[in-house]
């Protein structure tokens, strides 16, 4: 109430003061919604920022961790093209020994799992005198549609009716067999014959190139005596191999050849220096050598053989024999002492 002056007016005593406002305290769930409200702005702002940072770890990682990464498939393996040489051969043999007037024989069924639609020959008794020795594919020629045509030589032995001697004579025929060959993965291949055989003609001869070995050497030389004693240990196994072969050279002797002797009949080079005195070492020549090696029946067999020689104290070695089995020849080196040659050049 207003409180009162003595002498003067009342006057109005001030107001009380007001209790200070107190921030309400939020309640659990208000809590719990702010949460989750924070919550799923975190997982926006992750979001938004993979997409740069996945693309930053892509470009910085190498190409092999990528590629090692991704799970591979096994590539089919390539399938070879099938070869038809052996089918032509198969078939010109077995259809040069049937015959149309014995359709059910065995080799007339054979021929016509390879050849369904394939006329058989028609056999006479004196094509009977004829038989078949063997069959041998030498051309092969793959054409513009795919097919094939194989030229198989035919090897005859032929008898002559009403003479008097018993040995036959040998004929060889030419066939070109028409045929399709396809790949089978996993199989032997397909093949079927289109057409019968065509009789044609031999194939001709090839032109050889000339021949480097143009310096002939004489028969008294070092390098013929020690391709005598070399061929001696080489085909009739008299003495060793190795003693004739250059440092490194590797070269195993023929076993069960029957030879009992054999003799360089000639023999040239693609050098001069092959045909005088051993020359100093390191000097390496090509040689070509006619052999002949003759067995205990007295039968003589004219060989030829290409090597490479190499001269070493005073004597020349077997580096290389380029023909039957070849020599793994090595470079001409220095090496121990040397053997104490022998007349001919060939060391003990």
């Amino acid at each position: 109430m207003p409180a009162r002056i003595p002498g003067g007016p009342a006057v109005a005593a001030p107001p009380a003061p007001s209790p200070p406002l107190r921030t309400p305290i939020p309640s659990l769930a208000l809590r719990t919604v702010r949460r989750r409200v924070r919550i799923a702005r975190l997982g926006v702002w992750a979001a938004l920022a993979a997409g740069p940072v996945a693309l930053a770890v892509a470009c910085a990682l190498p190409r092999a961790a990528l590629s090692a990464a991704q799970p591979r498939t096994a590539a089919p393996s390539a399938v070879r093209t099938a070869d038809p040489a052996g089918a032509a051969e198969l078939f010109c043999d077995l259809w040069l020994r049937s015959d149309a007037g014995e359709a059910d024989s065995s080799a007339a069924q054979a021929v016509r799992r390879l050849a369904p639609s394939v006329a058989l020959p028609t056999r006479s008794r004196a094509s009977a005198a004829q038989s078949l020795q063997r069959t041998v594919a030498v051309r092969s020629v793959r054409r513009g549609d795919g097919s094939w045509s194989v030229v198989v030589a035919a090897q005859f032995a032929a008898r002559e009716s009403g003479g008097g001697s018993s040995e036959a004579a040998t004929l060889v025929r030419y066939f070109a067999v028409p045929l399709v060959a396809a790949d089978e993965a996993g199989g032997s291949g397909a093949f079927t014959v289109t057409a019968a055989p065509a009789h044609v003609a031999g194939p001709g001869k090839a032109k050889a190139p000339e021949s480097p070995f143009v310096d002939p050497l004489p028969a008294d030389g070092a390098l013929v005596s020690s391709l005598e004693e070399f061929f001696a240990a080489y085909l009739t196994g008299v003495g060793e191999v190795e003693r004739y072969l250059s440092p490194g050279a590797q070269l195993t002797a023929v076993e069960d050849s029957g030879y009992a002797r054999a003799v360089v009949d000639r023999a040239a080079a693609d050098s001069e220096a092959a045909g005088g005195a051993v020359p100093g070492d390191g000097t390496v020549v090509r040689v070509q050598a006619q052999v002949t090696a003759a067995d205990s029946r007295a039968a003589r067999w004219p060989l030829v053989y290409t090597l490479t020689m190499a001269a070493r104290s005073g004597r020349w070695e077997v580096t290389g024999l380029e023909a039957g089995a070849p020599a793994e020849a090595s470079a001409v080196k220095s090496s121990p002492p040397a053997r104490r040659p022998i007349a001919g050049g060939a060391a003990r």
